[in-house]
Formats: structure tokens, C-alpha cells, sequence
């Protein structure tokens, strides 16, 4: 078995489901990514997805990381 690079702890796992419980039926890993990421897009912030408590956690992360993490 090959090392996974992109393994990600159980804790970095809970925040992604958290935020992925927040756009049931509004979006998909883009917004998902957004949510972490700490995003002011108007689509975010008209969904008041900035509420999210895990908003932001990522934030000194790039997008197309935090994206990397959340498909596993």
C-alpha cells in the first residue's frame, strides 16, 4: 500500500462534513470549498453560509487545497 499524501485527519474530516451539511441541495465541492475557505462571494453570503461554524477554518489555505481534502 502507497503512501496518501492527501490523508486527512478525523478531525479535518468532522469540519468538511459540518460544512457539507449546510448546502444539502444548494451546491456542490465548490461552494463546499468556499464554505472552508472563508469565502465573501455573494452566493456565500446570500445563503448566510459565512454562519457556519466551521466558515473560514481553512483560510490560510488555497482553494484547489482545501478542494484536495474534501474528495479525498
Amino acid at each position: 500500500m502507497k503512501p496518501n499524501s492527501t490523508r486527512v485527519s478525523k478531525e479535518v474530516i468532522i469540519f468538511i462534513l459540518r460544512a457539507a451539511d449546510e448546502i444539502i441541495g444548494q451546491g456542490g465541492r465548490t461552494l463546499l470549498a468556499k464554505i472552508l475557505k472563508g469565502s465573501r462571494e455573494k452566493k456565500v453570503l446570500q445563503l448566510e453560509l459565512d454562519q457556519c461554524p466551521v466558515y473560514g477554518w481553512f483560510r490560510s489555505e488555497k482553494q484547489e487545497e482545501i478542494l484536495k481534502k474534501s474528495t479525498g
